[in-house]
């Protein structure tokens, strides 16, 4: 990945809308290299997909909660549940559309999930306390979300 690639990555993700002669504009190359490179770069993995950024505060779930969560101790043999089953129990839930599995902190994992109401928050900490294999969970309220 050259300085042109990382051209094209820094403009898409803040503009993932644009065209092939948008972007290539932007980037100050022609055309069919902007393309070529975006294609390349998408069929290698780079970039994954495109996504819209949404304003949740015009949504039905315009809540933004993070819940942070510590897993029980592996230690304990006879109940041990793998993380794997845990992330993708934590994923049925369908208020949670984030999920950062952290390592070297104080918790385990870090969600980000919208909710309808404040009232909710309660629920949906019940639910995640619910999983087997999960300890502890705490959550706080976003207060203001900035995308750079």
């Amino acid at each position: 990945m050259d300085n042109k690639d990382k051209l094209l990555i820094k403009i898409l993700e803040k503009e993932g809308k644009l065209s092939s002669r948008q972007l290539a504009k932007k980037a100050m190359l022609p055309i069919s290299t902007a393309y070529r490179r975006v294609n390349r770069m998408e069929k290698e993995g780079v970039i994954k997909g495109y996504r819209a950024i949404v304003n949740y505060e015009k949504t039905d779930k315009p809540i933004p909660i993070l819940a942070f969560i510590n897993l029980e101790e592996t230690n304990k043999e006879e109940n041990y549940v793998p993380v794997k089953e845990i992330k993708e129990n934590l994923e049925k839930i369908n208020h949670i559309y984030q999920l950062f599995e952290i390592q070297g902190g104080d918790w385990d994992i870090i969600l980000k999930a919208r909710l309808e109401k404040l009232k909710d928050t309660n629920k949906l900490m019940e639910k995640i306390r619910s999983i087997p294999g999960i300890e502890e969970v705490k959550s706080s309220i976003i207060t203001e979300e900035v995308l750079f």
